[in-house]
């Protein structure tokens, strides 16, 4: 199945869809191109630091959702 090319805000709404059901519905997501429309997700260091299981979760999203989208190159 190929994988369907979007926006980092499309994905941003995906991950905050995902995260809505958590502990964590508002974090700030980031998502940074790291080349051939792989991408990779951030959160910030001061949430990271309150909540330790934060960047478990976004990186358990991650792993979900870069395995069905790849990021469209502006």
């Amino acid at each position: 199945m190929p994988k369907k090319i979007v926006t980092a805000d499309e994905l941003i709404w995906l991950f905050h869809e995902k995260l809505a059901g958590s502990a964590f519905p508002n974090a700030k997501i980031a998502i940074i191109p790291i080349g051939d429309g792989n991408w990779s997700a951030l959160t910030n260091a001061t949430e990271r630091r309150h909540y330790p299981d934060l960047a478990k979760t976004v990186a358990r999203i991650e792993k979900q959702l870069r395995a069905r989208f790849l990021l469209r190159e502006d």
